[in-house]
């Protein structure tokens, strides 16, 4: 009981938080898949009001309990679909069946079949306790989710109404890398939801510890920071307030980093890394932002200096994020070697901090090379472009220098480096969807679900094909993206000509790629295929589809998948989507 008193409060809080967004489907039809205890689908129900309401619940005997009442109230809206909700027919029969009375299907080849039919929200839970693997994917929820987007375009499915939201219920865990938090993971699978989508998160898990490798966004915290003014600045403007009981911690410290920068929330990592230390020795724990290593240092560092008082470790240990030299003695100090071997543990958290530094050094010069390039685009030919182009070239210079220079394992660094920061801040700003989020999730906490568990809730509002295009080109651009993204970190050139040979010669049919206005640069060696727009995929494609050197038998909307099929076996073509 208390578990569901906790879990209506949340559904409370995010009515009231995301209530304006909702009101354009008052008295519309829902589509709630695996409503469970239906305690969601009241909430929802009661304030949306629908005209119709059909629970897609396969496991009626676990919660009769708790749906009866609802399916058989005086005058319900309420109805019952006992079907599989995880098989693709499932949908197709719904909408064959006439589950949705007030609904009509649309021709996929009627323009309007591609408008937005607000009179239809899909919501539900893809959550199951253990998770269900897919066919392919590690969980049935991302393999549903994929198939949901790839609908749309093709108006399959509840898509067959017109282009719908969905409002789902996920484990957190489960979807962390399936949206972008980072432009590094902006992959396949994440390039196809956001040309099909517009997500939101409305509810998210508390953070957890930083990751590193795989399972990393690769995001380092200042970008983090960043992305958190932005968006805390654009809740604002839209007159939204994030509750006091929902705010994570890093939302205090966007607040004072967006005080202290004049409002930009861009800060160096070593300011970053400072402000940090001490916010977690305050006892303001830096979780997902600092790295386990340096909390526990932190706090062994703040347990020494408050055991020996007379000791300041800043004078052992030098803030800027170089060791110093010693400034005090502690030859014969009670704490002598405790202080020692603290100080020694030092070494490999400001080695880290050291290295970071030098990262964002040669990253800046990637910085300057873009403003730059932007500069050369927009000017004419004559001797100012001549000596332009001269200094771009010194910048380059610097720049390969600076990477030589870097250890072998962060040789890419400063190339990730740059990505971020252009990412949220270089036009069309911001590149990936998350930095353009309109407000700060909801943090629920896992006590608040049962079985505890971190959720998410999110939005995905549709996005149309573009018009004039053939019925099958929805195929093109889920292969061509399957052949362009097999190494996001690759310049747009190599990863071309990797797909097929001379095919960089597409570029020039592409105006987007060289307009800084809409994300281009003038070396196409440092566009890579992570920090692609939108509108540069869609020219892609067209210009690949029009090219008459294709090589033999790749003349077909399926040729890069079968090829990357043929690579990893028949097995991992679905798991390749990843």
């Amino acid at each position: 009981m208390r578990v569901r008193l906790t879990w209506a409060c949340l559904l409370d809080d995010v009515l009231n938080y995301i209530g304006p967004s909702l009101d354009k489907h008052k008295g519309c039809d829902i589509l709630d898949i695996n409503p469970g205890a239906g305690l969601w689908s009241q909430k929802l129900h009661e304030y949306l009001q629908p005209r119709s309401h059909v629970l897609l619940e396969p496991r009626l005997d676990k919660f009769k309990e708790f749906l009866n009442p609802l399916l058989d109230a005086p005058g319900s809206k309420y109805s019952l679909v006992e079907k599989d909700p995880t098989t693709l027919q499932t949908y197709r029969d719904m909408v064959a069946e006439g589950v949705f009375p007030h609904q009509t299907v649309r021709d996929p080849e009627d323009p309007k079949a591609q408008e937005l039919n607000n009179s239809l929200l899909v919501t539900g839970s893809l959550v199951w306790d253990p998770r269900l693997p897919g066919m392919g994917f590690d969980s049935m929820a991302k393999q549903l989710f994929m198939h949901f987007a790839t609908a749309i375009w093709a108006n399959d499915l509840f898509h067959a109404f017109g282009i719908v939201r969905t409002l789902l219920w996920v484990q957190h865990d489960d979807f962390s890398s399936t949206m972008a938090e980072s432009v590094s993971n902006m992959h396949k699978a994440n390039r196809l939801l956001e040309m099909t989508q517009n997500f939101n998160v409305v509810v998210k898990g508390t953070r957890t510890a930083r990751k590193l490798g795989k399972g990393s966004t690769g995001r380092e915290p200042q970008y983090d920071i960043e992305s958190t003014v932005r968006a805390l600045k654009a809740a604002r403007e839209r007159g939204i307030e994030l509750p006091p009981h929902r705010r994570d911690y890093i939302h205090q410290f966007a607040t004072d980093v967006e005080e202290a920068s004049n409002g930009t929330g861009v800060r160096s990592s070593e300011e970053i890394q400072t402000y940090l230390k001490y916010q977690h020795q305050a006892g303001k724990l830096a979780t997902g932002l600092l790295q386990e290593g340096y909390m526990d240092y932190y706090d062994q560092e703040k347990a020494l200096e408050e055991k020996y008082p007379d000791i300041d470790f800043d004078l052992l240990v030098s803030k800027d994020g170089v060791r110093g030299k010693k400034k005090m003695s502690i030859t014969g100090h009670p704490g002598e070697k405790e202080i020692n071997t603290a100080v020694k543990a030092s070494a490999n958290i400001y080695s880290g901090r050291r290295t970071k530094m030098a990262i964002e050094k040669v990253a800046d010069i990637g910085e300057a090379m873009y403003n730059q390039e932007c500069k050369i685009l927009g000017m004419q030919d004559g001797p100012e472009k001549d000596a332009a182009m001269a200094e771009l070239e010194k910048l380059n210079a610097s720049w390969e220098q600076g990477i030589e220079k870097m250890a072998t394992n962060y040789f890419r660094a400063p190339t990730t480096e740059v990505d971020e920061r252009l990412a949220i801040r270089a036009p069309p700003s911001p590149r990936i969807q998350w930095d353009s989020r309109p407000f700060e999730p909801l943090i629920m906490h896992a006590y608040e679900a049962w079985p505890q568990s971190h959720l998410s809730l999110i939005s995905a509002e549709p996005i149309p094909k573009p018009a004039g295009q053939s019925p099958d080109y929805p195929e093109w651009v889920h292969d061509f993206v399957f052949g362009l993204y097999s190494q996001p970190s690759d310049g747009i050139s190599e990863a071309l000509d990797k797909m097929q040979h001379g095919l960089s010669d597409i570029i020039d049919d592409c105006p987007s790629l060289k307009d800084p206005s809409r994300g281009g640069r003038l070396q196409m060696n440092h566009l890579r295929v992570r920090m692609l727009t939108v509108e540069m995929v869609h020219e892609l494609v067209q210009a690949y589809q029009h090219w008459p050197f294709k090589a033999p038998g790749s003349d077909n909307n399926k040729f890069f998948r079968n090829k990357i099929g043929q690579a990893f076996g028949t097995q991992d073509k679905q798991r390749a989507l990843r």
